[in-house]
């Protein structure tokens, strides 16, 4: 049993010196993102229905044989990637939940921007009232962007507005 240990070791750290630290960062980098396809892949296959969206419809789920198979594959990705990491000793990175939940929230909020009347003229005339009807449920959702952006980044203001509002009232 030792010497299978000692045998891995050794394979490690040989494979380890295939490849320099740009190469070590950049393997991580990308199995970092399989291994996070996996786990989408995954929350998705175990998930009962899918959500109920409103711009988004889910179709063509897999049969029981599928979901059963992309399961297994699920496991067997998450197994190579884990022997990867450890033979090349590629460096676990860290992602904070709250920061990549403002990085997202806040492009959103520039995306949501960009989408006020005013600037979608750039695709052509739009209705005068569009300003009226349109504007203000865009302005809404950018204060609600803004808002999810203040509660991850520990606005204690925002987090309180946000837990005392009901959830059927304008704040919340």
């Amino acid at each position: 049993m030792a010497d299978v240990e000692e045998n891995r070791a050794d394979e490690q750290q040989w494979n380890a010196r295939l490849l320099n630290e740009n190469h070590q960062r950049s393997l991580a980098t990308v199995l970092r993102r399989v291994e996070l396809a996996v786990w989408r892949l995954e929350d998705r296959l175990i998930r009962e229905t899918p959500p109920q969206l409103a711009l988004t419809r889910f179709t063509d789920p897999p049969d029981s044989d599928q979901r059963t198979a992309l399961l297994r594959l699920v496991k067997h990705v998450r197994q190579e990637v884990a022997k990867l990491a450890a033979d090349y000793y590629l460096e676990v990175a860290e992602e904070s939940f709250v920061r990549s939940t403002m990085g997202e929230f806040t492009l959103l909020w520039c995306d949501l921007e960009d989408s006020q009347p005013q600037k979608l003229r750039r695709y052509g005339a739009i209705h005068p009232q569009a300003d009226d009807v349109l504007g203000p449920r865009i302005v809404r959702l950018i204060e609600l962007m803004l808002a999810i952006d203040g509660v991850a980044s520990g606005k204690q203001e925002t987090i309180s507005t946000w837990q005392d509002a009901g959830e059927d009232s304008p704040e919340g």
